[in-house]
């Protein structure tokens, strides 16, 4: 176990580095298109991407959480896979390119058809990439990963914002993906040297594992993309960029705080299957981590959302602000039920996760479609919320059914971190109150450190006052000394 424990910490402080410097790419990508493009721009280019992730979840193989699932993977295995792959990116081709026309005339804007025709195209590209890319997470060994993600980030940035400076047009944001795309692709034969064949020797053996993933993949993709597709045809291609860019910006710092846990908790989870006891403990730990990280970040954006987005966007971009604020905080409630996904996959119960999805969709879409016909895009956000609510709680219930944790010590894990955002939301907002004259970056500077020692003071505080019992504070101060020995360095 300490084995395990001193690799993961490892992986999570080479993640938790390049994500760190992922996310500052990506906030400034973002910012900087923001500038240069309007916001219909964006909600052009986001109703080609909510078609393709569709499709894409719909065709999803999961082949890479096969392998790792997999105790023993051999050569025959990756080709398999990677032909598998082919194939699958030669249909998300076919499917774009057949769908270009007919979702261009119902949205009465013939642009679709070219950026379907572009995105097509990045799909057969994606298709290519090395196989064996698997084995860093296999062995926990992420920093190799980590440097592919960030030339490719550093690419389409670069590519996005030239275009977008030449053109100011949508086209930035396709040929940027493009450009991300084909360098993923490259760096992933120069890091890892691989020739795969053509082999269909164990599709039966991945598709055992990966056919309910799909399922689950493609119904969780729907069910989270509906909204906005709705959201398209009712209101057009502006508003929906309004609500794409702040549902973006909300998003990202909940996802980048927490992607260097969540990111290991699958190959974690598949190691620990066959021991129940640390396979509760390794969950209740990463439950315990992933709340105490998403709640300060996620609820201290959507208090600061307004002054931050008003200041760097203008107010062209003020729908965003609301947008932001609201799923800020609904992201970071989210937290509860980010383990339970890994978990299913590494006790191979995926056919559960299909079930919960399916159900799920019953739940989400009255509610999303209701919300936006009733209220528009304020009824929809608080459809979200009601939602969010009600997905939480089915997913800690698959929790209990699959470790046999309680719904009750899975909330008790993380009451702590869920005090201290309180205190934080009420310092910031009340801090806020009183400054809502001053300019908006004397706001932030003011509310950002505000929010900071509230919640880790009374995190602190309530830490101490509980006696100083294993949680996340303890492993925020293992993390520490961790750091101060020096044993960052990355496992042979």
């Amino acid at each position: 176990m300490e084995g395990v424990r001193k690799q993961l910490s490892v992986g999570a402080m080479w993640s938790a580095g390049g994500r760190v410097v992922s996310n500052l790419l990506g906030v400034v990508s973002m910012l900087a298109l923001a500038r240069l493009l309007s916001p219909a721009d964006f909600g052009l280019v986001s109703l080609a991407t909510i078609v393709l992730a569709i499709i894409a979840a719909i065709t999803e193989l999961s082949l890479s959480s096969a392998l790792i699932q997999h105790k023993s993977p051999q050569r025959e295995h990756y080709n398999t896979a990677w032909t598998l792959n082919m194939l699958r990116a030669a249909a998300i081709a076919v499917l774009l390119v057949s769908a270009g026309y007919p979702v261009a005339w119902a949205y009465q804007d013939d642009r679709l058809i070219g950026i379907f025709f572009a995105l097509g195209g990045g799909a057969l590209i994606s298709g290519l990439v090395n196989p064996r890319l698997v084995d860093f997470r296999r062995r926990l060994s992420f920093h190799q990963e980590i440097f592919i993600d960030l030339i490719n980030r550093v690419v389409g940035v670069v590519v996005a914002v030239v275009i977008a400076l030449i053109l100011r047009s949508y086209w930035a944001l396709v040929i940027g993906t493009l450009a991300s795309q084909v360098a993923g692709v490259i760096m992933s034969y120069v890091l890892l040297p691989y020739l795969p064949r053509i082999s269909f020797a164990h599709w039966r053996n991945l598709f055992s594992f990966s056919g309910w993933v799909a399922l689950s993949s493609g119904l969780n993709e729907v069910n989270w993309r509906a909204d906005q597709l709705a959201l398209g045809a009712m209101l057009g291609a502006g508003p929906l960029g309004q609500y794409t860019v702040g549902d973006r910006l909300a998003s990202l710092p909940v996802r980048e705080t927490t992607a260097p846990i969540a990111g290991l908790l699958f190959p974690v989870f598949a190691r620990l299957q066959d021991d129940p006891e640390r396979l509760r403990h390794a969950f209740l730990r990463s439950q315990g981590l992933l709340v105490a990280a998403a709640l300060p970040v996620g609820i201290g954006f959507a208090l600061v959302a307004g002054p931050f987005i008003n200041m760097v966007l203008g107010p062209a971009w003020s729908s965003a602000a609301l947008v932001a604020q609201v799923l800020g905080a609904v992201f970071a409630i989210t937290a509860f039920k980010m383990p339970v996904t890994p978990l299913a996959m590494g006790l191979g119960c995926t056919r559960s996760l299909f079930q919960l999805d399916l159900a799920f969709i019953f739940v989400r879409f009255p509610l999303i479609f209701a919300g936006l016909v009733w209220g528009g895009l304020v009824g929809l956000l608080f459809a979200r919320c009601i939602s969010a609510a009600i997905g939480i709680l089915m997913y800690v219930f698959l929790a209990r059914r699959l470790t046999g944790v309680s719904v009750r010590a899975q909330l008790l894990v993380c009451w702590r971190s869920i005090a201290a955002a309180l205190v934080m939301a009420g310092c910031v907002w009340g801090v806020g109150l009183m400054i809502t004259d001053r300019s908006e970056s004397l706001q932030l500077a003011i509310m950002i450190p505000i929010g900071g020692i509230g919640y880790f003071g009374a995190s602190f505080v309530l830490w101490l006052a509980s006696g100083k019992p294993a949680g996340p504070e303890r492993e925020a101060l293992d993390l520490l000394q961790f750091v101060r020995r020096g044993e960052f360095r990355t496992p042979a």
